[in-house]
C-alpha cells in the first residue's frame, strides 16, 4: 500500500454524483449523491447487495454512462462534460476495465489481446507488440503469449485480461468481479496479482466485489446501499 501521507493526488473524485433511470412510477433512482475520492496508488472494494448502485456507480467511474447530475473528475477533468466521443477517447486512454468473463476476442492470440488497445489507437506495430509482451511478463503470462483463449485455463484468460487494462498505461483500473468466474485458488492468484500492482506499481484500482475474502485485501472499503454510500473505511489489507 502505498502510505496515505506519499500520495501526491487524487486520481478521481465524484462529486454529488447521482443516476436515475425512468421516469414517473417507473423511475429508479440507482445513485443518490455520492461524493468520494480515489488516491493514487488506492485498492478501494465496493461493496453492497443487489440493487445498492455498484455497478451503476463503476459504470460512471469509468465514462461508461453518463450521470444524471455531479461530477466524475479523472485527473481533474469533468467526464460528464466531455461530448460522448471525447469521453470515449478518455475512456480508451486512461482507463482500464477488468471484467468477471474476461471478455478476450476468441481469435487472437493472448499477446494480441494485449496489443489490440494500442493498436486501435494508432500505436506502432512493433511499440504495441514489446509493450504487450512487457505486460503479459508482468501478470507472468509471457511464456503463453501465443495461446489462443480458449487454449488458456479461467485463471490464465483473467491474467491476460489484466494485462490488456494495463498496456495502455491507465490512471484507474476499474474491475468488475474480477474472481466471480474462477475457482479459489485461482481467485487467490488473481487477488494478490491486483495487491501486487497497488504495492508494487502504485496502480489506482477501484473492485468491485460481492467476496468479502476478496475485499479483505484492500485499502479501503466502500459499502453502498440504496444508491448512497453506507459507510468507507480504511482497512490494513491481508496479507500472505
Amino acid at each position: 500500500m502505498v502510505p496515505r501521507e506519499a500520495r501526491l493526488m487524487a486520481v478521481l473524485e465524484t462529486r454529488g454524483l447521482t443516476k436515475t433511470y425512468g421516469s414517473g412510477e417507473l423511475r429508479v433512482e440507482a445513485l443518490r449523491g455520492v461524493d468520494l475520492t480515489i488516491e493514487l496508488g488506492e485498492f478501494l472494494a465496493i461493496m453492497g447487495p443487489s440493487g445498492s448502485g455498484k455497478s451503476t456507480l463503476l459504470h460512471l467511474l469509468g465514462g461508461v454512462d453518463a450521470p444524471s447530475s455531479g461530477q466524475v473528475l479523472l485527473e481533474g477533468v469533468d467526464l460528464a462534460s466531455l461530448s460522448d466521443d471525447r469521453r470515449t477517447i478518455m475512456r480508451r486512454q486512461r482507463i482500464g476495465f477488468v471484467f468477471q468473463t474476461f471478455n478476450l476476442l476468441p481469435t487472437l492470440s493472448a499477446q494480441r489481446n494485449v496489443s489490440l488497445p494500442l493498436e486501435l489507437d494508432a500505436t506502432p506495430t512493433e511499440e504495441a507488440r514489446q509493450r504487450a509482451q512487457a505486460c503479459l511478463e508482468l501478470v507472468g503470462m509471457h511464456h503463453r503469449g501465443s495461446h489462443l483463449p480458449g487454449a488458456l485455463s479461467g485463471g490464465e484468460q483473467q491474467r491476460v485480461a489484466i494485462a490488456r487494462a494495463l498496456v495502455i498505461k491507465p490512471a484507474l483500473l476499474l474491475a468488475d468481479e474480477p474472481t466471480g468466474n474462477l475457482d479459489s485458488g485461482n481467485g487467490r492468484q488473481v487477488t494478490a496479482l491486483l495487491r501486487k500492482l497497488v504495492d508494487e506499481h502504485q496502480q489506482t484500482i477501484v473492485m468491485v466485489t460481492h467476496d468479502r475474502g476478496v475485499a479483505a485485501h484492500v485499502d479501503r472499503l466502500v459499502h453502498l446501499r440504496d444508491g448512497l454510500i453506507e459507510s468507507d473505511q480504511e482497512q490494513t489489507p491481508v496479507t500472505e
